[in-house]
């Protein structure tokens, strides 16, 4: 009866062992429709920051709301990211500027070169270390720099998108934290190990599976004008009553913190697809939320960028779009004309001067 047993769980084991480690073998895109979802840690597996280390991954990837659909656009993905998760072609500790953001910042649906860290640093000619924290948050960047794994910088610039609200800072104590967590999660990042392990348990192949026998595929909304771009909201795109004082109330209590630690604080305010492209929603107007907030953060002597005038005076003499078709975030036209008004805006105001 014994060795009955054994052979029934040999023969239940075995093919769930295979299956595992073929899972954490193959390439780390090969069941998913872009990277930022291959390389987003989901297990409870311990590990130290929310996306793998040291990725260099290329992929044809298609955008989230059009995948899997005839409006799927490919473009050719190069992601690296450092010793942190974040994507960098390296770690920089003693930055001059940091970016502190959402999938914007991070350049989901934009290669390598192609996000705002990176076309900003050509702005500068590699004069200037630019380091790209995001996805990440405030609390996230207070106990990078409390831990000592991150210097000060002598800007943080903190975007965010329209449609979402940020969070208060919680500060991080470092005796609250368990030491023996830390050790555990050092200890299964060596060799990346936390990231086979959540390769094998994520079960990414049998959600895929899954997926293809459902037919399931993006759900964007299309373009009430009958072109070829689709949003993510449409028409139910907006905020709740008393989100923008609330938004103001943070982001200034972003730039008190970053003063009382010498650091200068500038906000980028990222407009939703809908809001740019509000007539093909269609709205009657555009929302002005953003301008509005503007309105009030200058109010406040919170220095942020305009963003949404910046996109409204771009539409007036270029035909070129700013967002990507067949997904919610914006191209690389738009991380390049940024970067170029952001250039200017930090060296006419002398932002990283000591």
């Amino acid at each position: 009866m014994k060795r009955f047993l054994h052979k029934i769980a040999l023969f239940l084991v075995l093919p769930i062992l295979l299956w595992g480690i073929a899972e954490a073998l193959l390439p780390v895109t090969a069941f998913t429709h872009r990277n930022s979802e291959a390389i987003c840690f989901v297990t409870k597996i311990p590990h130290a920051a929310s996306y793998y280390p040291h990725i260099d991954s290329k992929m044809q990837a298609v955008g989230d709301l059009c995948h899997h659909t005839p409006y799927q656009v490919y473009k050719e993905e190069v992601w690296k990211t450092d010793e942190w998760g974040f994507r960098n072609e390296h770690f920089a500790f003693d930055p001059d500027i940091v970016i502190v953001g959402d999938s914007f910042m991070q350049g989901t649906s934009l290669s390598q070169d192609q996000t705002l860290a990176a076309k900003l640093g050509a702005v500068f000619d590699g004069k200037v270390t630019i380091y790209n924290m995001s996805p990440s948050s405030m609390s996230e960047f207070d106990r990078y720099l409390t831990m000592g794994i991150l210097q000060k910088p002598k800007l943080l610039i903190f975007s965010m998108v329209e449609r979402n609200v940020p969070e208060p800072i919680v500060l991080f104590r470092p005796e609250q934290h368990s030491t023996l967590k830390n050790a555990i999660k050092t200890m299964l990042g060596f060799g990346n190990l936390n990231v086979y392990l959540d390769k094998a348990f994520k079960q990414y192949s049998i959600k895929w599976l899954q997926s293809r026998i459902n037919h399931v595929k993006g759900q964007g909304i299309p373009a009430a004008d009958g072109s070829n771009m689709f949003f993510l909201n449409g028409i139910k795109d907006g905020h709740r009553p008393g989100d923008l004082m609330q938004e103001a109330d943070v982001l200034l209590s972003y730039k008190k913190y970053c003063e009382q630690r010498g650091i200068r604080f500038m906000f980028l305010p990222m407009p939703n697809k809908e809001t740019v492209y509000f007539e093909k929603v269609p709205f009657v107007k555009q929302p002005e939320y953003l301008l509005t907030l503007d309105s009030v953060l200058k109010a406040r002597n919170v220095a942020a960028l305009n963003t949404i005038q910046l996109y409204n005076e771009y539409r007036q003499t270029q035909s070129r779009y700013l967002y990507h078709l067949d997904d919610t975030h914006w191209n690389s036209n738009a991380t390049g004309l940024v970067a170029k008004v952001l250039h200017r805006y930090i060296t006419d105001g002398q932002l990283l001067k000591k």
